[in-house]
């Protein structure tokens, strides 16, 4: 009987050495690993271990191995968008003087006693298909500065209701010819700190769509409600809706539903939006069902600045 006892005790010695020299050699490769991928993230050259005989070093000469690949890949994808963001900005600039002029001899035409009606609604479609291009170099132009880091969001302690008022203006006269019901719901006091020329484009971005895709005599609601962490601007409509799989898309750079093809736009203005609260701290969800309306939540963020 002691000596199974005895027996036993030493298997259970036995097993107890084995599992803390494993979870030692555990430990010992974990962090061997993270110190290898602590000094892939900071740049630094890696020194690994030749003894490939190793696991350790078969795991760092793997992991080197593919910090080169993503390294390469990223610089490689880094180059290309600066090509095409220095190639969107030099062919916007170059557009612009064209276009400027065809404005200028649209309205000479225009205010000319020779036209007959026939001509004027020439001129009339040709200076609306002008306005239309230059709408997109100026949506390009705004994109490429943005992601290109050319512009830098300024926040300063502003007054909300300034911005929102802004961006509501410059949107009435559209939601005055489709008769629709705008209503703005913001305290004349509420500071936040925020660029107010961008947030305004922010905003005016998500207006512009709510009075675009919403049918006469529909209502459009913007209310401002304070919470802990941010200050978020509600936008309702009771406009067309957006489809439950395509909801996530509508942020992403010149996408556009279907169904929305023959409204003026490329795409870009909720893609902005995005961007333009994310350099804030913010961030925008959406929530709509089809033939019912939508709903816009852009959240602002309440931190003040260091």
């Amino acid at each position: 009987m002691t000596g199974i006892v005895i027996c036993m005790v030493c298997m259970g010695a036995i097993v107890l050495f084995c599992y803390c020299w494993f979870r030692r050699m555990y430990v010992k490769l974990t962090e061997e690993i993270c110190d290898t991928l602590d000094e892939m993230i900071a740049g630094k050259k890696l020194e690994t271990n030749q003894d490939l005989e190793k696991l350790s070093s078969k795991i760092a000469s793997k992991i080197q191995k593919l910090g080169e690949v993503t390294q390469y890949t990223g610089a490689q994808n880094l180059s290309q968008k600066q090509e095409v963001q220095q190639m969107v900005s030099d062919i916007s600039h170059q557009l612009k003087t064209p276009i400027a002029n065809i404005l200028m001899y649209a309205d000479t035409l225009a205010e000319s006693e020779r036209l007959g009606e026939e001509e004027q609604r020439f001129v009339g479609v040709m200076r609306g298909q002008v306005e239309k291009l230059e709408f997109l170099v100026q949506a390009l132009v705004k994109m490429s500065r943005l992601e290109s880091n050319m512009l830098v969001l300024k926040k300063e302690n502003a007054f909300l209701f300034d911005t929102l008022s802004k961006a509501v203006s410059a949107i009435l006269p559209a939601a005055d010819e489709k008769d629709i019901d705008l209503k703005v719901e913001c305290p004349q006091k509420l500071r936040l700190f925020h660029d107010p020329k961008w947030t305004e484009e922010a905003i005016f971005n998500v207006l512009d769509n709510a009075v675009k895709y919403t049918p006469k005599g529909g209502k459009i609601d913007l209310t401002v409600e304070s919470l802990q962490m941010y200050t978020r601007l509600l936008i309702t409509d009771t406009g067309i809706g957006i489809q439950a799989c395509n909801q996530n898309d509508i942020f992403k750079r010149f996408y556009r539903e279907e169904k929305v093809h023959r409204e003026s736009g490329v795409g870009i203005g909720l893609y902005l939006t995005r961007e333009i609260l994310a350099r804030q701290g913010g961030y925008i969800t959406v929530q709509s069902e089809l033939e019912k309306g939508s709903t816009f939540s852009l959240y602002l963020s309440n931190e003040r600045p260091a």
